[in-house]
């Protein structure tokens, strides 16, 4: 019986185009459950909310995993590592602000509880209540605490290592995230999660030849998925603010769409070329309604991208619809999360090219208040780059300037190849002080 449900198993892994690392092997060993139709689904589930990052779409994606747990749960009430896992795909799911409803605490709370009845010496248990209180609470604090207990359980888990990683980066001790990303990258260097989390935090500080290193190195291992190449291209277009790769990737795969993060690439290649109208069409054509950005936990309205194209091409009254259209759909997100910062200085940003300035001032500095660097550097940075958007939009250059240098002094995504060619920045351009920054 178990030498089959072991051959079972990696049959499984194998067909979901996933190699066994060690650690995949002993967990297959430990067999935590004897339901054979409920270890299918949970490796299922579990091979997905492992590889999250690489989704096509990361809702559809997340929620088919929670539909496998849910079946494998129902199969075996007492599946520890079922509920551990239907907790994170919750945490995920509210975290992305992909379903950020206060159901979706409640559901990750509850099965981290059930889990913690069943074992409450389970290390697994520990990890995805530190999972729970870093996505959800954002208690990181009490996520570290967590992480500390799961610890010995866990000593070549490649998905303790990536939590433990993201979440000190996001305290600014980047040495030790760069070292957490590093071992979970060698623990299991086929995993999307750990080979993008380093090389982003390679981008983050601006040391790009390593990012791309990374990505190279995963492409020269057999990795041949697209969205390696266009993550590589990414990193050399930030760099050197050379378009080739990126242009060449995009041109090669048409069709690529990775949590919508290429039609953008597309509609900005496109304005770069002054072809406005190919911009707003690459758009349109998309069946998507958000897309990603420069990094990967925020989806911006399409009619934010809209708004950006209508601008770069001189329409104000076509950009004037589209902030509108873009400030209406974030309203309803914070509706249902009333205190996320980075809906709330996208909102700034909005207002400011509604030419709302001292309203978006405020919202800017409200984001700013509710999310400092002192806090979180990674989405602080962010909102803070918000504020210089909102300054640069108002046409207060100076201030603008002053922020810019500001940021390229800390960690964050505003870099070389989007100072020199993003539209975002092109109301600074031309400035003999911005024009410096750049250059240097």
């Amino acid at each position: 019986m178990f030498a089959v449900q072991s051959e079972l198993a990696q049959s499984i892994v194998i067909q979901l185009k996933a190699k066994l690392s060690p650690q995949q092997k002993a967990e297959i060993e430990e067999r935590p459950t004897q339901d054979l139709d409920a270890f299918e689904l949970y490796l299922q589930a579990k091979a997905i909310i492992d590889s999250y990052i690489n989704a096509t779409d990361v809702r559809a994606a997340l929620l088919q995993a929670l539909k496998s747990l849910d079946e494998a749960i129902q199969r075996d009430p007492n599946f520890v590592s079922a509920y551990c896992y239907a907790a994170r795909a919750n945490d995920l799911l509210f975290f992305f602000d992909l379903d950020p409803t206060a159901d979706r605490v409640s559901m990750a709370d509850a099965a981290i509880k059930s889990a913690l009845r069943l074992r409450p010496d389970s290390a697994e248990a520990h990890f995805a209540r530190a999972d729970y209180y870093f996505r959800c609470l954002r208690d990181y604090d009490r996520a570290q605490e967590e992480l500390a207990i799961a610890r010995p359980g866990l000593p070549n888990n490649s998905q303790f290592f990536i939590l433990s990683g993201y979440i000190i980066r996001r305290r600014n001790h980047f040495a030790d995230a760069e070292r957490d990303f590093s071992t979970a990258f060698a623990l299991d260097p086929r995993n999307p999660n750990a080979y993008n989390l380093l090389a982003d935090t390679y981008v983050l500080q601006r040391r790009f030849p390593e990012a791309i290193r990374v990505y190279e190195n995963v492409l020269s291992a057999g990795e041949q998925a697209p969205i390696v190449e266009f993550r590589r291209a990414s990193s050399i277009l930030s760099g050197n603010a050379d378009t080739g790769p990126m242009r060449d990737i995009l041109t090669r795969f048409p069709d690529m769409e990775f949590a919508g993060g290429q039609t953008p690439a597309r509609s900005w290649m496109a304005m770069l070329d002054g072809n406005y109208a190919e911009a707003e069409r690459v758009l349109t054509a998309s069946a998507r309604q958000d897309f990603q950005d420069i990094d990967f936990s925020f989806y911006f309205p399409k009619s934010w991208y809209q708004a950006m194209v209508a601008r770069a091409a001189g329409d104000s009254a076509r950009a004037t619809a589209a902030f509108r259209e873009c400030r209406q759909i974030l309203a309803q997100r914070l509706l249902v999360k009333p205190e996320h910062a980075r809906t709330i200085a996208v909102l700034a940003q909005v207002d400011a090219g509604l030419g709302q300035k001292d309203l978006a001032i405020h919202e800017a500095q409200q984001a700013i208040d509710l999310m400092p660097v002192s806090k979180d550097i990674y989405d602080g940075a962010l909102v803070l780059e918000g504020l210089a958007q909102v300054y640069t939009w108002s046409g207060d250059r100076d201030r603008a300037i002053d922020l810019v240098q500001k940021l390229l002094t800390m960690p964050g995504y505003i870099n070389y190849g989007r100072l020199k060619l993003h539209p975002l920045w092109s109301p600074l351009r031309g400035d003999p002080r911005f024009e410096k920054i750049v250059k240097a």
